[in-house]
């Protein structure tokens, strides 16, 4: 079915545009920030072991040719000499020194650290204005319009100065620190600088913020060049540069969004006397209703991190965005862990091993292994068998009994092939026998998961531009310190509680936006769609067909945040009937597009 979006292509401009700027990573909306397990020194030498994983991050660089996980920035700009006069003369050599600038994030609760590296050779102060080599950025108070702005740049005017921090935020919100390296002396050109490291926090919380919100940022990386303070009142602008890139807008008038992910925590209830789980992958049993969960998906603060293998692929784009929703519950050592996937491809990659569904990392409570010691708890969706469910598969570090899971299809879903139409998700069970790793009943346990997303990836099906690779985790995708390095395992804490009034109610609170698969999908005579919003908004969703054409409007006003449902009876906004195919739905706020494709039969 996804091969006739790629045939239309005058839809696929229409509707992709916004959502393959994501593959392509330019501009990325939003990053997942992940946590660290011990607050961060602010000195400027980023020397801890936390910013040596693998970390999302922005490359403020002109045309900055992204990679596996760096993002291009929204913009550049060699400014006129209209509004720097003293710079980018009519005689300068333009740009020269082509500074790459990179931003890491991470959280520690409500504290977001943010680091920055840059390699400019020439680290100086706005001589004849107020700005500086550095970051400037603006960041909202949690659902108000107010930015309050928090920069970390070089203005001091003295010959070797180090970068100051400022703020007109709430007392003793942040701090920044930068640090030189060896050759660096800034607002001094008599040779060639080596760059600089800088370390800031902001504590959010005094901004509003809570753990696992979305946070409106914006930021701009200043490159001034070749400035000195004789420049002060002796300009050169046939010699000094004044460089700027951003990530959302240059002064604060668009936002982008860094989403404080990665809960390191999570509680598995105890199930109440005489009450039991049945390993079948079904997850019928009453205690299920009230487990404490993940929920995982693209953008979702429960989730660590993602990746999209074809995220370069221009004719690609990862039109099934399953939602994966895992529980966990406990009878004393025996961790229960419970997944529900809405998946409309489900099958084995079939180029390689992987397969989707729930690959676990264990490890004791004292040590982590090494790569050739992991403990790996698998049980997926391996074979190339049509309707074949999943298996489930341990490694030999994982001790004999120490583990076992099934799992369940849901009515509709036919695995391995892609000619039944799209499948309608899968449901597994998994349960760990954690005594034999050391742990106790009252203990957290440490473990690593990941959900694994193959689309269109059967041998019937498997094409390198249609196929989709896109695993998202929890902890790390791999637990091996080569790869990782640091911070792989998360913790499940076997809490002696059944009161679920202690955690999180049935219904989730609504903390990023999301659209989910109708269903039924395909379906007749109506269908379902269901979708998210964190706040209050305007809203438009609308259906198409394959020529691109909005055939349908569901929604377009303002709606309050939370969970919305919307059905469609098949029918166009002039009361007639649609024919059988394939249709799409869009959704469009002011801060999320997103585009999912359903099948109407009748």
């Amino acid at each position: 079915m996804k091969r006739i979006v790629l045939l239309a292509a005058a839809f696929v401009f229409l509707l992709v545009t916004m959502v393959q700027a994501q593959w392509l990573k330019e501009d990325k909306k939003f990053i997942q920030v992940m946590s660290v397990e011990h607050p961060i020194t602010i000195d400027g030498r980023l020397d801890e072991l936390d910013w040596q994983r693998r970390i999302d991050y922005l490359a403020f660089r002109p045309n900055f040719k992204p990679g596996d996980i760096s993002y291009r920035v929204t913009g550049w700009e060699y400014t006129d000499p209209q509004w720097v006069p003293e710079a980018n003369g009519p005689n300068n050599d333009g740009y020269t020194d082509t500074t790459t600038t990179t931003i890491k994030f991470l959280h520690y609760g409500t504290d977001l650290y943010i680091a920055i590296t840059s390699d400019d050779h020439s680290i100086c102060k706005r001589f004849g204005g107020w700005e500086g080599d550095g970051l400037f950025m603006k960041v909202k108070i949690k659902g108000t319009a107010v930015a309050k702005e928090y920069k970390l740049f070089y203005i001091d005017p003295a010959v070797g100065s180090s970068a100051v921090f400022e703020t007109n935020g709430p007392a003793d919100s942040g701090e920044g620190v930068s640090y030189e390296f060896p050759g660096t002396i800034a607002n001094d050109n008599t040779a060639p600088d080596s760059g600089y490291t800088a370390e800031m926090v902001i504590h959010l919380d005094k901004l509003g913020y809570s753990a696992g919100d979305s946070v409106e940022v914006s930021m701009m990386i200043f490159d001034m060049d070749f400035y000195t303070p004789e420049h002060e009142s002796n300009p050169d602008p046939d010699l000094c540069d004044y460089y700027k890139t951003w990530w959302g807008s240059q002064w604060g008038s668009e936002f982008r969004y860094l989403i404080l992910s990665d809960p390191p925590v999570v509680a598995a209830y105890s199930l109440e006397e005489g009450e039991n789980i049945t390993v079948d992958g079904q997850l019928t049993e009453p205690a299920w209703n009230h487990a404490e969960y993940l929920d995982m998906y693209v953008g979702s603060p429960d989730i660590s991190n993602r990746w999209y293998m074809q995220w370069g692929d221009t004719l690609n784009a990862y039109t099934d965005q399953s939602h994966a929703i895992v529980k966990f519950l406990h009878k004393g050592t025996d961790l229960y862990i419970g997944v529900i996937s809405n998946d409309s491809s489900v099958c084995e990659w079939s180029p390689g091993w992987e397969a989707d569904g729930l690959f676990l990392w264990m490890r004791g409570p004292d040590e982590v292994p090494l790569p050739g010691q992991r403990n790996e708890i698998k049980c997926m969706y391996f074979g190339m068998e049509e309707g074949s469910s999943a298996k489930f598969e341990v490694n030999d570090n994982v001790p004999s009994g120490g583990a076992e899971g099934a799992s369940y299809e849901f009515p509709g879903t036919v695995t391995h092939t892609e000619t039944n139409g799209p499948d309608h998700g899968y449901s597994i069970e998994v349960v760990i026998h954690t005594d034999m790793w050391g742990y106790a009943d009252g203990d957290s346990v440490w473990l690593s998961l990941v959900i694994w997303d193959m689309d269109y990836a059967s041998i019937d099906a498997y094409d390198p531009h249609v196929s989709d690779y896109a695993p998202m985790w929890w902890g790390t995708q791999w637990c091996d310190t080569n790869f990782e390095k640091y911070y792989l395992y998360r913790q499940v804490y076997l809490s002696p509680s059944t009161d679920v009034d202690e955690k999180r109610q049935d219904t989730p609170i609504v903390r990023t936006y999301a659209l989910y698969q109708n269903f039924p999908n395909p379906f007749n005579p109506e269908t379902t769609i269901q979708y998210e919003l964190p706040k209050r908004q305007h809203v438009s969703l609308g259906i198409y067909n394959v020529l691109g054409q909005k055939i349908r409007t569901l929604v377009d006003g303002i709606q309050e945040s939370g969970i919305h449902t919307v059905r469609w009876d098949g029918k166009t906004d002039n009361s007639e009937s649609v024919v059988s195919g394939v249709y799409f739905y869009r959704i469009e706020t002011g801060d999320f597009v997103q585009i999912r494709k359903m099948v109407y039969i009748r």
